[in-house]
């Protein structure tokens, strides 16, 4: 576990270091945009490499309890308004519509991630899995309220309109996560639905 714990803390540094403005511009000024670039992208997969090989090094970590009932409802239920969060950052940038969105949620798709974070959290009970989605809470969290501190004003005349278009594409990647978790992922969300007998 200490493997993955550090990983996942240099996964992290990784999503919140390069973002604050005064080390971004310091990196910028002395590496220049191509090679910060270059960099961010070959430490970021360095990273994600590193927690995927710790996560399965870490396969015999504790279990610390038993996911509720409730919890297995509240992810399958809940899991397209995460889904449509990002849907609508990347169908709807900011100024392109879901003006009141913005308003409300500077960044819906760190929003999104977050709920899918959570909504993992309460459904995951062995320590290995704990600290992966906590990690990612955490990032997106961190993005989140960075965004909320610095994003600019969403003018009212901007458009305000969504649109189906996010809901659809969201329906269509929760029916698919629905249909593959269990060959890709493993766990089937779905099977606490099976009858007993």
């Amino acid at each position: 576990m200490t493997n993955l714990a550090a990983a996942l803390a240099l996964l992290f540094l990784t999503h919140a270091a390069p973002s604050l403005p005064a080390l971004r511009e310091r990196l910028l000024a002395r590496l220049g945009v191509r090679a910060f670039r270059i960099a961010y992208s070959l430490v970021s997969l360095a990273a994600v490499a590193w927690v995927i090989q710790a996560y399965a090094g870490a396969a015999d970590s504790p279990w610390v309890w038993s996911p509720p009932l409730w919890a297995r409802w509240a992810a399958v239920l809940a899991m397209p308004l995460a889904l449509w969060l990002v849907a609508v950052r990347l169908m709807r940038p900011p100024g392109k519509g879901a003006a009141w969105l913005y308003r409300l949620v500077p960044a819906p798709a760190s929003a999104g991630i977050l709920l899918w974070a959570l909504l993992h959290l309460a459904n995951v009970g062995q320590a290995r899995a704990l600290l992966l989605f906590a990690v990612f809470a955490a990032i997106a969290l961190f993005a989140l309220v960075k965004n909320m501190l610095t994003a600019a004003p969403v003018a009212g005349s901007a458009p305000d309109r969504v649109g189906y278009r996010p809901a659809a594409a969201a329906l269509a990647v929760w029916a698919a996560l629905l249909a593959l978790h269990p060959l890709v992922i493993g766990p089937d969300p779905l099977a606490w639905l099976a009858l007993p007998g």
